[in-house]
């Protein structure tokens, strides 16, 4: 089968961003040139400003030369492999990219969030899933981009600094709580922040967050939200603010501000 089938046989449609304010510009880096064109065809069928480069040389000059708000990466490529190209584009920016790779193993996963990915996705993969993978990591890094932005909950009380991973959050009363946060505690409350208000299960935190399959006798996830928890009463913030809801998941609760 080619890597086109490989892309094309799972996918039906790919949904536009249809509350999208501005243009995303995205640069996919991907060697295989079928590969290469399918993706940017999908991605340019979505709104988005779309360049291309077929080597990890080129595409690191390339988003070097040119601010992007997401760059797609394959790994296994000529000139300068992924993880590579992802050293050096973390001295000196701090551009979101999205690793596409048939290297699935779990050390090249760990190597690659080490490195500096935002987000991982095994080829073959399905267009749908790509969809809202960048949908998520665009809304989470740039939500400048969405016109529903400005109302969101998060926006209103929480504020999201990804360089230095501090979180302020402004409660009601005029007060501005600093919260300093490890990567996975950071994009944990983010998530939460988000859907404020929303119960959000154990097994979609655990892949959206957690990157990994959800199981009831991994108390990982139970371990973060409670070192959160703590940072917030340390930072003079309600120990309740994220509720535990027996059964189903756990929810960012506004009113405990």
């Amino acid at each position: 089968m080619t890597n086109k089938k490989l892309l094309t046989h799972r996918v039906r449609s790919f949904y536009r961003f249809g509350n999208m304010e501005m243009l995303a510009k995205i640069l996919v880096v991907e060697d295989d040139a079928t590969v290469n064109q399918l993706l940017c065809e999908k991605l340019r069928q979505s709104e988005f400003d779309v360049d291309s480069a077929f080597n990890g040389l080129d595409g690191l000059l390339q988003a070097k030369s040119s601010q992007y708000h997401l760059i797609l990466l394959d790994v296994m490529m000529p000139e300068m492999d992924g993880f590579e190209f992802l050293a050096e584009l973390r001295k000196e920016k701090q551009t979101p990219v999205l690793v596409l790779t048939a290297c699935g193993g779990e050390e090249d996963r760990i190597q690659g969030f080490k490195t500096g990915a935002d987000d991982y996705l095994i080829k073959p993969f399905n267009m749908t899933e790509l969809h809202l993978r960048v949908e998520a990591i665009l809304k989470r890094t740039s939500p400048e981009l969405f016109n529903t932005a400005a109302n969101s909950s998060d926006q209103q009380f929480f504020q999201f600094n990804k360089q230095t991973m501090d979180v302020d959050v402004n409660t009601p009363d005029g007060n501005i709580h600093k919260l300093t946060l490890t990567l996975i505690e950071y994009d944990l409350l983010k998530t939460l922040a988000e859907q404020a208000d929303d119960v959000l299960t154990k097994a979609y935190l655990y892949q959206n967050v957690l990157r990994r399959e959800f199981s009831r006798y991994d108390r990982t996830l139970d371990m973060h939200i409670s070192k959160i928890r703590k940072k917030f009463v340390i930072a003079g913030l309600g120990v309740n603010l994220i509720k535990t809801v027996r059964g189903q998941g756990y929810c960012l609760d506004l009113s405990e501000l």
